[in-house]
């Protein structure tokens, strides 16, 4: 089983997901049901990498990533889709991304870029020359706002959002448009969003470079000659807009001007003799090159990353594809004596869907679930029988758990109004915890704490239930008595669910 660990590590290497191999091995090798494909399967979900495994037919094919995992009877292989013959096998592992994965890499790249940027600026200014400080940190910020505007401008050209108000890149009465500016045929040659990306930042690199090599003498004198050359170019850029395009582009305008700004910024420094120094130049040199390098290599990191996206976007295409959800749902685990179940029900009881949940007051996973589990509640209750089962066995549990499920059902059991009881679990979710936060609650709903013999008869009613049907894990649900395939994700039942109801 070794070959299928490091089959499905290099598939996950390969889609940009990154496990430690012997913390997964070892994970894996601990599974109840190792090496069947459910440990793989379990282990997976257990690093919160989401994945779902397929039988498909050849019109499906289509649908399916660049890469994938196909299993057959001598394990795991890795495919293309282009060389994938289905006759070899038709059983498919996908692995999936989800949003919060990208929402968080979004927010560290962000405080990391930010960061960065912050700690350039502050070193920026402190190698600044104190005899003429302010014009430098003038000039150095045009920088620092050059390297914005350029980003906005790439994030434009490449169809990406910007932070940048709409009504001011795309304005028929001042007759701006950024897209069809930065994307004008005739100048596809070169991309103006990434020199101007260049231009600025290696000027910070090779401002912070010199600086400490103390020769800002020779920065400011070389950039004097490089916007002189600028001129032509902003000359050009300015005549496409106005003349041939007819359209103006505030961002490009706006890169225009910092750079004429740092042109008559120079203007106010001091001309001293400069001495043409070649480890002066060498220094420049070297470190535009590695600016150039630098952002060539984040390039085609993003270029990766948006050809992953699109992967990731068509396997969860494929992975919420109906057909094969209520496939998958009617050849799993059934329950049985389903009318023996002394459930909490909700809804509506005429309904010919059916949703059974079993959840655990103390389970951190269905805490994780309880606020899908409401929106359905909240969205769908007028359409869906709902029936909650508590995970609870009073005969093995610590006097203080079991009084916490007696005192829970009797909160179902005589409040008039049944919200009463969802209000209190996710109350109980918040401060299970917290004995100050125990004890408040306990004092909250202590009025609803009666008939306690009933409510424990209907726990020991439920536990039975779910001896029956062989449920030791919490949150189980369970869709017409077939339980939730362990593929999905819980988030997307509420999804599965609307489909369900047509």
């Amino acid at each position: 089983m070794s070959k299928n660990t490091n089959i499905l590590t290099s598939y996950l290497k390969l889609i940009d997901i990154h496990v430690d191999k012997n913390e997964f091995e070892y994970q894996l090798n601990g599974h109840p049901e190792f090496p069947n494909i459910l440990s793989f399967s379990d282990t997976l979900h257990f690093f919160n990498i989401d994945c779902s495994v397929f039988e498909i037919d050849q019109e499906d094919v289509e649908l399916l990533p660049k890469n994938f995992i196909s299993i057959n009877d001598e394990g795991f292989k890795l495919e293309d889709k282009k060389n994938y013959d289905i006759s070899a096998s038709n059983l498919v592992l996908l692995v999936d991304k989800s949003e919060s994965f990208y929402n968080e890499n979004k927010r560290n790249n962000l405080f990391l870029w930010s960061t960065v940027l912050l700690g350039a600026l502050m070193l920026s200014v402190l190698l600044l020359d104190f005899s003429f400080f302010y014009t430098g940190l003038a000039f150095v910020s045009l920088s620092f706002l050059g390297i914005f505007l350029s980003y906005e401008a790439y994030k434009k050209t490449h169809g990406k959002g910007t932070i940048i108000p709409l009504g001011v890149c795309q304005n028929k009465m001042l007759k701006t448009d950024c897209d069809y500016v930065f994307n004008y045929k005739k100048w596809k040659f070169f991309d103006i969003s990434e020199i101007s990306l260049l231009f600025f930042f290696s000027q910070v690199i090779s401002f912070i470079v010199l600086a400490v090599y103390k020769d800002l003498n020779f920065y400011y004198f070389i950039y004097k000659y490089i916007f002189y050359l600028f001129i032509p170019i902003s000359f050009v850029s300015l005549y496409y807009q106005v003349i041939v395009i007819k359209k103006l582009c505030p961002v490009c305008i706006g890169i225009i001007l910092c750079v004429y700004a740092q042109l008559a910024l120079l203007f106010f420094l001091p001309n001293p003799q400069i001495n043409i120094n070649p480890f002066s130049i060498a220094l420049y040199g070297l470190f535009v090159g590695a600016s150039a390098l630098f952002l060539l290599y984040l390039k085609e990191k993003i270029n990766w990353n948006n050809k992953l996206k699109e992967e990731i976007v068509k396997s969860s295409r494929f992975k919420r594809n109906y057909t094969f959800f209520r496939n998958n749902l009617s050849i799993q685990k059934k329950t049985l004596n389903d009318d023996f179940l002394s459930s909490f029900n909700f809804g509506n009881s005429d309904a010919s869907l059916v949703l059974t949940l079993v959840t655990n007051p103390s389970c951190k996973y269905c805490k994780e679930f309880y606020p899908t589990f409401m929106r359905i509640i909240n969205n769908y209750s007028h359409k869906i029988n709902i029936r909650l089962v508590l995970d609870a066995d009073l005969d093995n549990f610590s006097e203080e758990l079991r009084t916490t499920y007696i005192n829970m059902a009797c909160i179902y059991e005589n409040s008039e109004d049944k919200n009463t009881f969802f209000v209190a679990l996710e109350e109980w979710y918040t401060i299970r915890t917290d004995k100050n936060g125990i004890s408040r609650w306990n004092d909250k709903y202590s009025h609803l704490f009666i008939n306690q013999d009933r409510v424990i008869s209907i726990l020991n009613n439920q536990k039975k239930w779910r001896n029956i049907n062989d449920i030791n894990f919490t949150p189980d649900i369970f869709i017409n008595g077939y339980q939730y395939p362990i593929e999905y994700d819980r988030a997307d039942l509420e999804y599965f669910l609307s489909e369900m109801m047509g």
